[in-house]
């Protein structure tokens, strides 16, 4: 009996055995697996880690690369601003040259080729500084010339655009002698009023006074002379 129950005894630790095993197989499997997996997260973190290093690295290569455009944009924009800079000099030295040698001719009394140069100036250079006294200074030329016609056309035009020019009174002045010798005393009369209202202090303002009565008495002349009408007398029969 008590032989049977040391049988029994070693049965049941041979039974036991191998769920022991199993189990310490199973804790190792454990072990071993939660090793692996705190391996991966390791490495996954690295792996995050230098996935995030290179956004950076693109995001600043990108950054660089825009600012490199933006340079060869500003460069290639300098460069056409220089360019442009070099044309618009060069363009106001070639105009003033034809500017001044236009008033050099009219200086010396040749019209026609003063005036060519004038209007070759307004046409080739219409922006420039110094349309304004060429156009008036073309008006000195017609009028010097004797070509009235074209010396009002332009002065009128002069008037219109070049308000504050300091020419201006001048050509106030100028304007009224050509529509004098227009006959048309009315328009040079306004002229003349006009300057000697806004002009008083003028270099010329005695002249244009002295032009401003001689027209006046001319219209009064002109008045009296001119004969009256005769009155048709009825006859009594």
């Amino acid at each position: 009996m008590k032989h049977l129950g040391w049988v029994v005894l070693i049965g049941v630790f041979a039974l036991q055995a191998p769920f022991n095993t199993l189990a310490l197989n199973v804790e190792k499997i454990a072990k071993h697996n939660s090793k692996k997996l705190t391996k991966i997260k390791r490495d996954n973190r690295k792996m995050v880690g230098h996935i995030e290093q290179l956004q950076e690295q693109q995001k600043n290569a990108n950054q660089k690369i825009t600012e490199l455009f933006h340079l060869m944009e500003y460069k290639k924009s300098s460069n056409v601003v220089k360019e442009t800079l070099l044309r618009v000099r060069e363009g106001d030295r070639k105009a003033k040259k034809i500017y001044t040698s236009a008033r050099s001719l009219l200086v010396t009394d040749q019209y026609n080729q003063s005036i060519d140069l004038f209007l070759n100036y307004l046409d080739m250079y219409p922006d420039n500084n110094y349309v304004p006294d060429a156009t008036y200074w073309l008006g000195r030329a017609y009028a010097a010339k004797g070509d009235r016609h074209n010396a009002k056309k332009v002065y009128v035009g002069f008037q219109h655009d070049y308000v504050l020019h300091h020419k201006f009174s001048n050509s106030l002045y100028e304007l009224a002698i050509i529509e004098h010798e227009l006959k048309e005393d009315e328009q040079a009369l306004q002229l003349l009023e006009l300057m000697v209202r806004k002009f008083p202090d003028h270099r010329s303002i005695n002249q244009v006074k002295a032009l401003l009565k001689t027209i006046q008495e001319n219209q009064v002349v002109s008045t009296v002379a001119e004969p009256q009408p005769k009155l048709e007398t009825t006859e009594v029969k």
